[in-house]
């Protein structure tokens, strides 16, 4: 019963997390693409990164909890590649965040959006298509 609760708990979060970053992105794109830029959409981005980081320590938390408490054995994680690759990828697609969170955060001025903020952001698409492959090979045994 634990087990399933916590996954569920994990999967919500990782979807919100993947949820919040293409709606950032895709945000992000249209107010590059707009001549105008009004205050109140760096407000926006600050409503959907806090909620993205929410998903985020929803999303590590249960994922720790499943790795070291309830489920498998945290040997059958440790000892895969697989989980090291997919836990790479994931810590390689939150640093790729790092920036674009704090750019859009903070400004406020009529400046336009950076190219490299736009680049980070999008490559956080192609991450986040390979993670769940990895996911789903690790649960089913491949690598350990």
């Amino acid at each position: 019963m634990a087990e399933v609760l916590v996954s569920t708990l994990h999967l919500l979060g990782v979807l919100g997390m993947a949820a919040g970053m293409i709606i950032a992105t895709l945000a992000a794109g249209s107010l590059a693409a707009d001549s105008e830029h009004h205050g109140s959409a760096y407000l926006t981005f600050r409503k959907i990164y806090a909620l993205t980081a929410v998903a985020i320590v929803l999303s590590v938390a249960a994922g720790m909890i499943l790795w070291l408490a309830v489920g498998k054995p945290a040997a059958f994680f440790s000892n895969n590649p697989v989980f090291h690759a997919k836990m790479a990828l994931v810590t390689t697609l939150l640093a790729t965040q790092i920036y674009p969170v704090w750019y859009l955060c903070r400004r406020q001025s009529s400046q336009a959006i950076p190219a490299t903020v736009l680049r980070l952001q999008k490559s956080a698409l192609p991450l986040m298509l390979v993670i769940p492959v990895l996911a789903y090979l690790m649960a089913r045994g491949i690598g350990y």
